[in-house]
């Protein structure tokens, strides 16, 4: 509870101010906490981002469960469609702290693999049990590859860069046209 109090306060004041804003003292009084107690959790301001993408990671990892999970009787069109609804709703709870993030938290979690290698091997065994949805045989780690970055990319994309105009329905739409014609091809 301590814990998740002071990565709260490190959410707001990094909202308030970017992360140059952050010290363990503002967190703590953020937290309402004492200095000490954020030292007896946090030896410096660099654990506090390690542990804010290692929160994000757990969720992010939480949501490529459920679609693979939802979707193991599903075509490859289907499943797809689920991950990228999955990244869309992970990034839509909170879009300014998904951008904070991305663009301002030192990605200092060392050894921690990102999105696209964690999409990784669920997608290449997705891809491996429906190659007959494939366009071709192809190289499966390729495949593999560009579809966990496509998925990635587009989803943070729909999300926090999408212009105005651009309806969230029709940008995963297009983006699902995307990938499939990829697959396909």
């Amino acid at each position: 509870m301590i814990v998740e109090a002071m990565l709260d306060a490190a959410i707001k004041l990094l909202k308030r101010g970017g992360a140059s804003s952050i010290t363990t003292n503002r967190i703590a009084e953020t937290a309402g906490v004492s200095i000490g107690s954020v030292y007896q959790y946090f030896p410096n301001k660099q654990a506090i981002f390690i542990a804010l993408q290692e929160r994000h990671i757990r969720q992010v990892d939480s949501m490529i469960r459920r679609c693979m999970t939802d979707g193991a009787e599903a075509t490859l069109e289907e499943l797809i469609d689920l991950l990228i609804r999955g990244m869309i709703e992970l990034h839509q709870a909170d879009p300014e702290l998904s951008e904070l993030l991305q663009a301002e938290v030192p990605h200092c979690a060392e050894g921690t693999p990102g999105l696209s290698v964690r999409l990784y091997g669920p997608v290449r065994k997705a891809l491996a049990s429906r190659s007959r949805e494939l366009g071709r045989p192809g190289n499966l780690d390729m495949q593999a590859f560009f579809l966990s970055n496509m998925v990635e990319a587009f989803g943070h994309a729909i999300v926090l860069r999408r212009p105005a105009a651009l309806s969230l329905a029709r940008a995963r739409a297009e983006t699902l046209r995307a990938i499939m014609a990829y697959l396909q091809s």
